[in-house]
């Protein structure tokens, strides 16, 4: 071959070779893909200290201006790194991840199980010793324990391991390493929406249903039971559109707890099954459009007068101030003794004038002094007990008025409103209340398996047990137990509800009768020297025979909850 037609062919083989290398990177360059700002903050705290990372996550997580997908990526940062921040950040993540849907719980457990990869072993173990056997059970402490354990830095890992290492403690638990859970069909799984308050008017009381409710969906899932529970705020805007656009399967729902938007929640759920968390309903809306899971008015007064029944009374005094609650309360206290045959007197006292009280007792109870110098007050009126439809304040000078005028034998019953006031920072004189009673829907002194599982599913949250938050355990509870399907019909509902669904509760417990009417059996309660207690029925029997009022020691240990002294009003204004 010709030297010069060797050159050309090399020359052109060239050519085409670099032509095709040119077409083929061509091909494989990737697009320019301008990074957000979650990956751009994250990358430039990437190569500090850990310290200094929760340091600065903590910065951006709890500065307004900071958008909310940047919020929740350096939440997840600040809970996963040692510093003063991460105890906090953690317990936001928990909140954050109770109200979350499956999905969205998915993303938390991703994020943060990637996180803690950036804690040093010493720091992970320290934070994994301090986990308490309650917390493990929720997250973000559960992927705590997991990691630590994996990484041998818990005294007995394997156990750990064991505990675990179950798929359906998850939502994500491919991502952890753990496989699959095992696939959960559209009927097996409890859909429930709870439509209340966590912003604006009454937030308070809601964010502890909410708090329940949460914690009864962690329960059920430790028992291989997958909820889907999904809470709308009644305190935004849109509220309405949102109960609306709920997806189908979404038949059972609870609310308002505000009684003025029980209507507005009725219209927006229309065609589902709703459990009103209000003391009553318009007529013909229970059992047919709407069900009531809350106690009512009529609920205490058979309570009240169950419980002086069992002590042989059967015969009542009405003493009450004359607003409108106390004239409702009267009422219904009044129609109920009658219907079960026992004698009713009715009296009153002036709202607001404490010393006109003890004259007013006086008239009402018949008390007649005799004429030597000294002489005890004696209650000649023939009622056994008396109703006082009054809030708790001005109990100790009503009651005390009562006694001073002789009454000091006859047993004093009182509303639940009773029960929001007499928590742990209550002080009472017992020998005042040693003959007096009301009823309520919370007894923390129970030990059965519904109020345990309750305490127990609470703790590991960290937070409070009190009547509000056993509301919403028990609404989700019930949920489980009836798991409610498209095409329910409010007959199948009823009849399903007679029959007593299997529920384990944690506050009072709720019956329903063929035609959907609830009544609640709710517990009878006695002020003690701190807050209040379970009602003694064989103390309160003897005293009345003895007229010893005596009270040996005050009750270390009273049953209220803790709250706000704001709750106090709020609930007041919701109940009457």
């Amino acid at each position: 071959m010709r030297p010069r037609f060797r050159i050309v062919l090399l020359l052109t083989l060239c050519l085409a070779l670099l032509s095709s290398g040119c077409a083929l990177l061509e091909k494989q360059k990737l697009p320019f893909q301008r990074q957000d700002e979650v990956t751009i903050w994250a990358n430039s705290i990437a190569g500090l200290p850990g310290v200094e990372q929760g340091r600065r996550a903590e910065i951006v997580w709890k500065n307004p201006s900071s958008s909310q997908a940047l919020k929740l990526r350096a939440l997840s940062i600040a809970a996963s790194r040692p510093g003063r921040q991460g105890y906090a950040a953690r317990k936001e993540l928990s909140m954050l991840y109770a109200k979350a849907a499956p999905e969205q719980r998915a993303a938390w457990e991703t994020m943060y199980w990637t996180d803690l990869d950036g804690m040093d072993s010493d720091t992970l173990k320290k934070l994994a010793a301090s986990v308490s056997a309650e917390q493990e059970k929720s997250f973000p402490w559960n992927l705590v324990m997991l990691k630590a354990a994996r990484r041998g830095l818990v005294a007995d890992s394997s156990a750990v391991l064991s505990r675990l290492s179950s798929p359906l403690l998850y939502a994500a638990p491919a991502m952890l390493g753990l496989g699959e859970a095992p696939a959960v069909t559209p009927s097996s799984t409890i859909s429930v929406a709870l439509i209340i308050p966590q912003t604006g008017s009454a937030s308070a009381l809601g964010r502890q249903v909410a708090a329940g409710a949460q914690a009864a969906v962690d329960d059920l899932r430790l028992s291989g039971k997958t909820v889907d529970l999904r809470i709308i705020d009644t305190g935004l805007t849109g509220w309405q559109q949102a109960v609306q656009s709920l997806p189908p399967q979404f038949v059972m729902v609870g609310g308002p707890l505000i009684p003025g938007r029980y209507k507005a929640v009725k219209s927006a759920a229309s065609d589902r099954a709703l459990f009103s968390f209000t003391a009553s309903l318009p007529s013909g809306d229970e059992g047919v459009s709407a069900w009531r899971f809350f106690a009512s008015p009529e609920d205490q007064i058979k309570a009240l007068l169950d419980a002086a029944s069992s002590l042989g009374i059967n015969s009542f005094g009405v003493f009450s101030p004359g607003d409108s609650y106390s004239k409702r309360m009267s009422g219904l206290f009044m129609q109920e003794a009658s219907a079960r045959g026992y004698s009713v007197t009715s009296g009153s006292y002036t709202a607001g004038k404490m010393n006109a009280w003890p004259k007013e007792a006086g008239a009402f109870v018949k008390t007649q002094v005799g004429a030597q110098r000294g002489s005890i007050p004696v209650a000649t009126a023939d009622f056994q007990a008396i109703f006082l439809p009054d809030s708790w304040k001005n109990m100790d000078m009503l009651v005390s008025s009562l006694h001073y005028s002789g009454a000091q034998n006859r047993l004093m019953m009182g509303t639940s409103i009773w029960e929001q006031s007499l928590g742990p920072t209550s002080r009472n004189n017992a020998a005042t209340f040693a003959l007096t009673i009301f009823p309520g829907v919370w007894n923390d002194r129970l030990s059965g398996p519904g109020v345990t599982a309750f305490r127990n599913a609470m703790a590991a949250k960290n937070e409070r047990t009190d009547d509000w938050s056993a509301l919403g355990f028990d609404f989700v509870r019930l949920a489980a137990a009836l798991n409610l399907q498209p095409g329910w019909t409010s007959s199948q509902l009823n009849r399903a509800l007679s029959s007593d669904p299997r529920v384990d509760w944690a506050g009072a417990p709720m019956h329903w009768d063929g035609s959907g009417k609830a009544s609640r059996q709710l517990f009878i309660f006695q002020p003690a020297a701190t807050g209040h207690i379970p009602a003694d029925m064989q103390k309160l029997r003897d005293r009345l025979a003895s007229g010893d009022l005596t009270v040996s020691e005050p009750d270390p240990a009273p049953a209220a909850p803790q709250r706000p002294v704001s709750f106090d009003a709020l609930v007041d204004s919701l109940s009457k």
